[in-house]
């Protein structure tokens, strides 16, 4: 009752079926009765919907129509659905030959003229309703079967369906349990437009007289009502508004239950209320003023109470814990709150205005123009459809009014400023073309445009590489210098806020707990709570003690290498994982550290040298996945949205054998006792989980099989520091248990101090320089490892404006 878009049709189509179904009982005559008295009578007395041009009654054969209907437009439907969906499937998770031969055949069947085909079969089998029908749908299954195919492919590439093979499933179980729900909104949707297009298809073939002779339908009443048009034009309402209103009843049915399955509330839209005068601060140096801001979601406060400002020339850091307000009150500073977010107090200013409750285009006028913007993922916020170009001249030509060519001027200017050294190309360039570290250079560029005199920056690094990191803080900082602009820094980083800021408002649960000059908040932080974050940053703790015993081999890799069209990504890589040992791997983004990682997996082509597990060469995918394990770097991504975290934890130990489904519940209940959840957390799914839980969970899972090596690939790149110090201790405690050995992959070298025995550092798909850890990130022998050193942030400003002149001094050099 609470979704009368679901209900509504729904009713509708219970009502057709009941009609097809009790037609016997429901109409007056017999759908072939005939009364000559009746022929061309209006409606009344004893036929409440008239006579057609036969004598015989609407109601009654619009009621046994129904029935011919809705079987020959399910039939067609069911075709298309099986033929379509299981090739689609196939084809788009195989790939290769699969998907070759398959799609050879269906584009085949879709350059054949259908309506001749239907005819040419009419006539050599006779009118039938189940031959045509089925013959319709195996026409109409090349439509599913493309929808199917791409939503397949896109699919496939998700890091929950590499989790599943590491987990050891078969490939048809990945297909059933995982792609399919993850396309089961293709799916559902384009149904009721297939079944819809098969009621009207069924109808024009019994109007064209290409159905069984006499039987009852909605197409031979149309028939019937045509050859009637200007005698009795009553007739073809009736057969009309049952085909109409079945179909739009059935194509709303399929989204609304497309919703319902996918969890999909409707939005509320938001409230905005003006600040209260009184919460307005008056601060003449103030470019921007925030005074008692409170944010709420379903009336529950986000932000409470938060008042801030950042004057000009100024860069204030706003720091914070995942989920403690910071993203929500600079989403509501820029009046971007989603529809069911409301600003429900407080005030907001810039330079003297007013921005709360401001008409769209005056804030429009603001935004873009005077306040820049840089967001938290630079890919989500490039369109992939416009080059890369086009997006940056657009404000330039809306807000100062330039021409296309003087706007392409200025465009590659920017992209040459924040240092792009080929624009031409990237200003051509499509968003996938281009890295990470270059995107977020595209919308620095984007954001300065317009010359603001404020910058607002949202995690402006978060799991970039050490070195892009600081090549984008030293752009920011440029920028900020030559351009005197204010900056609002929001960031979980500290090292960051150490580089960057000036001053330092730290956050916890939408209130802000501590304000301070960044030299004074870092020497002498007055709050309980930012002295633990400044604890919980890896840059401060001590580095691992080595073992100093030999550990026998566990995995050793000679020789590797893997190439990607001709591309070399490996080249010649040796390193040695021993018995319960932590191995860091470091380097920048495209180094190959993930593709190495992948190769051990299994999950990446191997074009030379040899992987040997306990002296011995891969086995299987089954026997691979009681032996090594992965926790991949989006804990989000590598979760089946579709499955409960049970679901999740369960398969790999059902899949396997071994285990009843008794046994592995008890198991799973182990397991979230391991990683420190609790455990409702096994019947949650991962959207209703934050950052911290999900790599829990991730590890919860490496863990299920027992195995004695976890590929460990970038962790804890985008948690919070207090999360991220978290998990990398259940890591270190989960080893000291089980004995498991790890291959850490990370960029931050802090983090790979912390947890490694050994450290190895990749640049270019070869490994540079292997070493103790201590050594190695204390004393590097390569030029390649210096530049990581330095390029790193430590939570010291003082200490990292040395590193920062150091790295610039050896730059220059």
């Amino acid at each position: 009752m609470r979704r009368p878009i679901l209900l509504v049709p729904a009713l509708i189509l219970l009502a057709v079926v009941l009609a097809a179904v009790a037609a016997g009982v429901l109409a007056p005559y017999a759908p072939d009765f005939v009364d000559l008295r009746a022929t061309l009578t209006g409606p009344g007395g004893a036929h409440p919907l008239g006579g057609d041009g036969s004598g015989r009654d609407v109601l009654s054969r619009l009621l046994y129509g129904t029935r011919a209907t809705l079987v020959g437009a399910v039939l067609a439907t069911t075709v298309a659905l099986a033929v379509g969906v299981v090739a689609g499937l196939l084809a788009g998770y195989f790939a290769r030959w699969v998907d070759a031969v398959a799609s050879w055949v269906f584009n085949l069947v879709l350059a054949l003229p259908a309506i001749i085909v239907v005819l040419a079969y009419v006539a050599v089998a006779g009118p039938g309703l189940a031959g045509t029908m089925t013959l319709v749908g195996l026409l109409a299954s090349p439509s599913m079967y493309r929808l199917v195919r791409t939503a397949t492919q896109r699919v496939r590439g998700e890091f929950y369906i590499d989790a599943a093979r590491v987990s050891g499933l078969s490939d048809l179980r990945i297909v059933r349990r995982h792609v399919l729900p993850g396309i089961r909104s293709t799916i559902i949707v384009q149904a009721p437009l297939l079944f819809g297009a098969a009621i009207l298809i069924q109808a024009g073939i019994d109007f064209l007289g290409l159905g069984e002779p006499g039987a009852a339908s909605w197409g031979s009443m149309l028939n019937d009502a045509s050859a009637n048009v200007y005698r009795a034009p009553w007739l073809s309402i009736w057969p009309g508004a049952a085909i109409a209103i079945t179909v739009l009843a059935v194509t709303l049915l399929g989204n609304a239950v497309r919703d319902l399955l996918e969890d999909s509330p409707g939005r509320v839209p938001a409230v905005r209320r003006a600040g209260r005068p009184e919460d307005a601060a008056e601060c003449s140096d103030a470019l921007l003023s925030v005074a008692g801001l409170t944010v709420e979601y379903g009336g529950k406060p986000v932000v409470d109470g938060l008042s801030l400002e950042v004057r000009r020339g100024e860069v204030v850091g706003l720091v914070g814990e995942s989920g403690s307000g910071k993203t929500q009150t600079v989403l509501a500073a820029l009046g971007l709150l989603p529809p069911t977010g409301e600003l429900s107090a407080g005030s907001v200013r810039f330079d003297g205005t007013s921005l709360v409750g401001l008409p769209e285009r005056e804030l429009n006028r603001i935004r873009g123009r005077r306040i820049g913007y840089v967001s938290q993922e630079p890919m989500s916020n490039l369109d992939p459809c416009f080059r890369v170009g086009g997006q940056l001249a657009e404000p330039l030509r809306v807000h100062l009014g330039l021409s296309r060519r003087a706007a392409r001027r200025r465009a590659l200017d920017l992209l040459a400023q924040v240092g792009i050294t080929d624009p031409a190309r990237v200003y051509r360039a499509y968003p996938h073309e281009i890295s990470g570290g270059m995107a977020q250079r595209v919308l620095i560029a984007a954001a300065v445009s317009c010359d603001p005199d404020l910058l607002i920056a949202d995690e402006p690094t978060t799991a970039l590489d050490a070195t892009v990191q600081a090549e984008v803080l030293d752009l920011l900082r440029s920028l900020q210098r030559e351009r005197h602009l204010a900056v609002l820094l929001v960031t979980h980083d500290l090292g960051v806020v150490a580089d960057m800021c000036d001053r330092v408002a730290v956050m916890r649960a939408g209130r802000l707990v501590e304000t301070a000059a960044t030299t004074a908040l870092f020497a002498r932080p007055a709050e309980p709570y930012t002295r633990m974050l400044l604890a919980a940053n890896p840059h401060n703790a001590a580095p691992r003690e080595p073992s100093g015993e030999p550990r026998p081999p566990l995995l050793e890799v000679e020789g590797l290498r893997v190439q990607y069209r001709r591309h070399p990504v490996l080249q010649g890589v040796d390193l040695t994982i021993g018995e319960g040992e932590t191995l860091g791997l470091v380097g920048e983004s495209g180094s190959g550290k993930t593709t190495l990682g992948r190769a051990i997996l299994g999950l990446a082509p191997v074009s030379a040298g040899t992987i040997r597990y306990g002296g011995q060469p891969p086995a299987d995918r089954r026997t691979r996945a009681r032996q090594i394990q992965a926790i991949f770097q989006d804990p989000f991504g590598s979760l089946n949205p579709a499955m409960s975290i049970r679901d999740i934890l369960i398969e790999p130990l059902l899949a396997h054998g071994g285990h009843t489904r008794t046994a592995a519940g008890e198991r799973i209940s182990w397991l979230l006792d391991q990683v420190a959840l609790p455990a409702g957390t096994a019947g949650r799914r991962a959207r209703e989980l934050s950052g911290g839980q999900r790599q829990r969970v991730a590890i919860a899972r490496a863990l299920a099989l027992r195995p004695r090596l976890i590929i460990c690939d970038e962790p804890v790149s985008a948690l919070d520091v207090s999360t991220q110090a978290q998990v990398l201790d259940l890591l270190v405690e989960i080893q000291r248990d089980t004995g498991v050995a790890y291959l850490f992959i990370s960029h931050d070298l802090a983090v790979v101090r912390h947890v490694s025995d050994r450290v190895a550092v990749m640049s270019r798909g070869r490994l540079v320089e292997t070493g103790d850890t201590a050594r190695v990130t204390t004393e590097p022998t390569d030029p390649y490892t210096r530049r990581l050193l330095l390029s790193a942030l430590v939570p010291d400003p003082v200490e990292q404006a040395v590193r920062r002149a150091a790295r610039l001094a050896e730059g220059n050099a």
